[in-house]
């Protein structure tokens, strides 16, 4: 609670003839109308004197009053009403284009709860839960520490632990936090695994133990989900299953919100090769679904050397889910990256005539066929055959003096109809050069799975 409104009702428990005269009759009949809470079964306690009800009942009655009735408020409560910091939306502010649609249409739970302790005050002002994503916005006052802002993944200001629904889940969490007027500003952004079915009305318990480096206890209760989130996700339960080199994989959800997609595979497995299985996921059109994260459920050991576990797979959001899904997984048989095993190719693109194609051993194609050195930023354009994951093959640009330009990772398809991509890096000038590598010989197998989400 706002402690200025904290410290008015205390002086109206004390005072009592400070209660203005309308609250007082309503809440006098109101409590001798109410019914009796007496259990037969159940030892009633201590009973409270009417005072304490009374104030009790007060709070609640200004609370409501204040909010929804100002002209049933008394000046003095009226004033303190109007000074209680209501936090705008945190996600509006956030680095992350995907949070800022969530607040954009209206998707987040506004939750404006504040709790004070060791001098330092932590106000959650909001949460989104949808498609394997769960991000909360924070309000941090104090002046016991300096708090300091920081860019997404470059910084920790708090510690937690949570539960939803009481249960644990698994979560990967991230921060991003800004400092205004003395005020921190963040977001914990969470990529969540579910092992059971929650509630229709999931609630997230989070008990924060430290902040800024001070210990203490900031536990909140708080609902993680709205109608209009619920609205804005499209979910599927495909069930499909395949059986593929002693293991079977069934897709069980596939979930699309603005913020957030994810994916669930089940799957059995024998127990020494759990580790050797990846996946990639695209959509009915091959185009990469791209990916956020993920984590596994717990290992349930089957007793004839199968385990079962679930994985969930972290997509960036959709507003609009695909008709279908191919997802393909791959098998490494244990087997691990070595860089003695590729071969760098390295294109003077000044002095190439395109398209210039690269075959893999897999007959798969990569072909090279132009590229852009803009005011702002450079392209790269190509095509694929074959292998559908060489739309997200590795690139990078080099200057002419040696030094290295990293791209964007978020691959953009250019046709609808044809594997046709490009690419963005940093503003280049002067020649430069396309590095990409080639596996010389290949070492991982992989099946496709072909999920319909049209009759879903």
């Amino acid at each position: 609670m706002n402690r200025k409104i904290e410290e008015q009702l205390h002086a109206w428990g004390k005072e009592e003839e400070k209660v203005p005269a309308f609250f007082s009759k309503g809440i006098d009949e109101a409590l001798n109308n109410l019914p009796s809470l007496h259990n037969p079964t159940v030892q009633p306690k201590q009973r409270r004197n009417r005072m304490t009800v009374k104030a009790i009942a007060v709070s609640a009655a200004v609370l409501t009053f204040g909010v929804i009735g100002s002209g049933f408020v008394s000046p003095t409560m009226a004033k303190v009403l109007s000074e209680v910091p209501i936090v705008g939306s945190i996600f509006a502010d956030s680095s992350d284009s995907s949070l800022q649609k969530v607040d954009e249409k209206g998707l987040a739970t506004k939750l404006n709860e504040t709790i004070t302790d060791n001098g330092v005050s932590l106000t959650i002002t909001e949460a989104y839960f949808g498609g394997g994503r769960l991000a909360i916005g924070y309000k941090i006052d104090t002046d016991k520490v300096k708090l300091e802002s920081f860019e997404k993944y470059q910084g920790i200001p708090l510690s937690f632990k949570a539960l939803l629904d009481g249960e644990r889940f698994t979560y990967m969490s991230d921060f991003e936090q800004s400092v205004k007027d003395g005020a921190a500003f963040g977001i914990i952004d969470m990529g969540v695994g579910i092992e059971s079915e929650l509630s229709e009305e999931p609630t997230l318990q989070l008990n924060v133990t430290e902040i800024s480096g001070i210990k203490g206890s900031w536990n909140f209760t708080v609902p993680v989900s709205n109608k209009e989130t619920l609205a804005a996700t499209a979910s599927f339960n495909p069930m499909v299953s395949t059986t593929w080199d002693k293991a079977t994989f069934v897709v069980e959800k596939a979930e699309f919100t603005p913020a957030g997609s994810q994916i669930i595979i089940d799957r059995t497995l024998p127990k020494d090769d759990k580790d050797n299985y990846s996946f990639a996921i695209y959509d009915e059109n091959g185009t990469s679904l791209g990916f956020a994260g993920g984590s596994g459920s717990s290992i349930i050991d089957k007793g004839n050397g199968f385990v079962n576990f679930k994985d969930t797979l972290l997509l960036p959001g959709r507003e609009i889910a695909p008709k279908g899904l191919n997802i393909e997984v791959f098998n490494n048989h244990g087997k691990m990256y070595d860089p003695s095993n590729t071969e760098m190719v390295k294109i003077p693109l000044a002095e190439t005539t395109f398209p210039y194609t690269i075959t893999f051993p897999n007959d798969s194609k990569l072909m090279i066929t132009n590229y852009e050195q803009l005011a702002d930023k450079t392209i790269i354009y190509y095509d694929i055959e074959g292998n559908l994951g060489l739309q997200n093959a590795f690139m990078v640009l080099e200057d002419k003096n040696g030094e290295t330009i990293v791209g964007d990772m978020n691959t953009e398809r250019t046709s609808t109809d044809q594997l046709f991509f490009k690419r963005v890096f940093d503003k280049t000038t002067g020649p430069i050069s396309l590095i990409t590598e080639v596996v010389k010989t290949p070492y991982i197998d992989s099946k496709m799975i072909k999920v319909n989400l049209e009759n879903e």
